[in-house]
């Protein structure tokens, strides 16, 4: 199931947005790509964003494990629920917490989401699918429209009949088509992180 969901790699739209909140932070880069690597830790951060208090780590397990094994929340298997106990107490929440990510009180067992976790969030929310390489699509119109207007202004056959107007309204037509699609493309492309996280009750 796990490899079903979104990965940390975007395109560079998303790696922009990335990169300028993460300067504001004390968190790297790699800290980003490393803690979203795993499926476990992308479904309990997207949990712990959700809530708007401390989460007991009991819960925490319960969440994880019906979305790792497409269990009901009321119907659990023991034993995947104790594999999925251990691996948030002793690798994944220790991880998260020393990179900043929570708060993980290992005593009282909870868990506090702090601000560093919203970073995340733009990754968890975006799914790469098969990705359009939109730098090579302007490169290229760009291209077109440096020939077509060198076309024109030499009176090249057969774009001679080619007026500056016509030219500069056409390019103009082409970029902003361009435009609006990259747009729609990243908009239909971020999806909503319940759809990938949710759990049945």
């Amino acid at each position: 199931m796990e490899t079903n969901h979104t990965t940390v790699e975007g395109s560079v739209g998303i790696e922009t947005e990335v990169d300028t909140v993460i300067g504001r932070s004390s968190l790297s880069r790699d800290d980003v790509f490393e803690a979203l690597s795993n499926g476990r830790r992308r479904c309990a951060l997207f949990y712990l964003q959700e809530q708007s208090a401390p989460v007991a780590l009991s819960e925490l397990v319960d969440h994880v494990t019906a979305w790792q094994y497409d269990q009901p929340l009321t119907n659990l298997n023991p034993s995947d629920r104790m594999c999925i106990y251990s691996a948030l107490r002793q690798v994944h929440l220790p991880y998260l917490d020393a990179t900043g990510f929570v708060e993980y009180d290992r005593e009282a067992g909870m868990i506090t989401v702090t601000d560093a976790a919203r970073y995340a969030k733009l990754y968890l929310e975006y799914d790469p699918g098969n990705d359009i390489p939109w730098s090579w699509l302007y490169a290229g119109l760009v291209a077109i429209g440096a020939i077509l207007g060198g076309a024109s202004y030499l009176g090249t056959y057969p774009f001679d009949w080619l007026g500056g107007h016509l030219v500069i309204a056409i390019l103009l037509g082409v970029f902003g088509t361009a435009a609006f699609g990259h747009l729609l493309y990243e908009h239909r492309n971020r999806r909503s992180a319940a759809d990938l996280f949710g759990v049945e009750r």
